[in-house]
């Protein structure tokens, strides 16, 4: 956990109004958000925070979620990935995460959020280490 108790979400997801809602939805449920608008900013916050839950956009300017999904799984994040994509643009490896299609209602993704974190406590054991995350070409 962190120092936030356990209630901070990273949003990845470079639409800024698309953010902007699913931000406002989390903050009305009482969690603190960071926003990311690519892989490599989420990396950055990710050197000095660990959340609890993540959304993720699938495609993004400087390319696919999936290796960071993997790495937020690894830290023991629960992960969600939405994409516009069909549910075969996610391969096997990260069936993990859970999939919304976009457009998702900002209050379902964080309806979502809220029942994972309050699973948690419940679900407390060591986090996986599943090396064959990544496949090849998929980012």
């Amino acid at each position: 956990m962190d120092a936030h108790g356990g209630d901070l979400v990273l949003v990845v997801e470079d639409s800024v109004l698309v953010a902007m809602a699913i931000e406002d939805a989390l903050i009305e449920r009482g969690l603190t958000v960071l926003v990311a608008t690519t892989v490599a900013a989420a990396e950055q916050i990710l050197e000095m925070q660990r959340p609890s839950a993540a959304l993720l956009d699938l495609q993004l300017p400087d390319g696919y979620s999936l290796d960071l999904a993997c790495r937020l799984r690894d830290l023991g994040c629960e992960v969600a990935i939405t994409s516009a994509l069909d549910s075969g643009s996610v391969p096997e490896s990260h069936r993990f995460a859970i999939q919304f299609r976009k457009p998702t209602s900002p209050d379902l993704l964080a309806d979502w959020v809220v029942a994972v974190l309050q699973a948690a406590p419940a679900l407390a054991v060591e986090p996986l280490t599943i090396s064959t995350c990544s496949s090849p070409g998929t980012g």
